[in-house]
């Protein structure tokens, strides 16, 4: 493995501060993204971190008509919110 996590700076210091910063940067790298939690469609995230994960409460799952979706699991990729199971971009 290329990172080691070393023990966390300082609790008294400031989160934006370098230490934590390269702290933060490694536990992503050996960890990934993470879930973000659950969202609508239209309160999706709009900057998140490439390949983050979230659930659309309201997404489209193959099938479902235009505002009666039943939700689906997401990714973040190529600048939009995209369904697991068909790589489209999520709707509602």
């Amino acid at each position: 493995m290329q990172y080691k996590l070393s023990p966390p700076p300082d609790p008294k210091s400031n989160f934006e501060d370098p230490p934590w910063q390269t702290w933060f940067f490694t536990l992503f790298k050996l960890f990934g993204a993470g879930n973000l939690g659950s969202f609508t469609v239209a309160t999706l995230p709009n900057n998140p971190i490439v390949s983050q994960q979230a659930y659309a409460t309201n997404g489209r799952k193959v099938g479902e008509g235009a505002g009666s979706g039943t939700g689906v699991p997401v990714y973040f990729s190529n600048g939009a919110w995209r369904v697991y199971s068909t790589d489209a971009v999520v709707a509602a």
